[in-house]
């Protein structure tokens, strides 16, 4: 593994404002009571919690890096893959656009799941009622199993995904799938970096990387808190053959999820944030002259 010195930037956690379960000002306590110097605040699908963890942040001497995780993929492939968008401008039109439509439709899927579940004989009122209190909140799957989980319906958040939530079970919905061109060319509208994220993670990578290799990608998630020191020097290897930056991050959602994605638990070291800091303006401007 390249880090040796400690972890400068976490550039990938989530907030309430989608399914963290920190507020974004919480966030900002936990990573000064970390050390963090960089935050990247990359909820998925919405950029609601950016200000109000600038707000917090502000004279603390965190920085906070606005961000986003955008879920992409194709109509026939059912699993998604998720793209980061770092340093991106929280009021680029081409973004808040493309999360409106996205949001409009996860409402929708949300509100279908809890159809599906009452059909099962599970009572949803209060559920349902949190849904429609905040519509403009980005709802996933995550936010049903928790509350399954409260529910004593399921014992933990994966049994509830496979009993319920997953594709074949009894409330299981499709998403409707961002395709990646489109995610990425709405990342640099909005002044960002495209960053492939926790490609680790994904079974079929080999498959997914042939599909979108062409596309003008900025970035890959390297660093990763679940990734393996095999998969970071593959991954290491990619990013130096073809001239992509490294970024790196924990996932973070909160403390109930795994210990390997804790806050800070992965990220750049302060030269690596650098590298990647010194080539936004770069980006931005060849871009332009294109």
């Amino acid at each position: 593994m390249s880090q040796k010195n400690a972890i400068y930037a976490d550039l990938h956690v989530h907030s309430t404002a989608s399914d963290g379960m920190l507020s974004p000002t919480e966030l900002v306590h936990k990573a000064l009571s970390k050390g963090i110097t960089a935050l990247g605040l990359t909820d998925h699908d919405t950029l609601s919690g950016i200000r109000e963890a600038t707000l917090a942040a502000d004279k603390s001497g965190l920085r906070i890096i606005p961000g986003i995780e955008l879920s992409c993929g194709w109509p026939d492939r059912e699993v998604s893959f998720h793209v980061l968008g770092l340093f991106v401008d929280p009021s680029a039109p081409s973004l808040l656009n493309l999360l409106d439509n996205q949001r409009k439709f996860r409402f929708t899927r949300a509100l279908r799941i809890l159809d599906l579940l009452e059909s099962q004989k599970i009572d949803v009122a209060l559920l349902r009622e949190q849904f429609h209190e905040n519509p403009k909140k980005v709802l996933g799957r995550p936010h049903v199993a928790r509350y399954l989980v409260d529910k004593g319906v399921a014992k933990d958040n994966q049994d509830a995904f496979e009993r319920f939530l997953k594709r074949g079970a009894p409330a299981y919905v499709p998403k409707n799938q961002v395709l990646p061109k489109v995610g990425v060319e709405a990342i640099h509208t909005a002044g960002g970096l495209s960053v492939i994220a926790h490609p680790g993670l994904l079974s079929d990578w080999s498959d997914v990387w042939r599909r979108i290799d062409t596309l003008p990608w900025d970035g890959i998630e390297i660093y990763y808190s679940e990734h393996s020191e095999s998969q970071i020097e593959h991954f290491e290897k990619i990013a130096s053959q073809i001239g992509l930056l490294a970024s790196g991050g924990s996932d973070y959602h909160g403390e109930n999820g795994k210990p390997e994605n804790y806050l800070g638990s992965s990220g750049l070291n302060a030269a690596q944030f650098c590298l990647l800091e010194n080539s936004v303006a770069k980006l931005r401007k060849n871009r332009k002259t294109e």
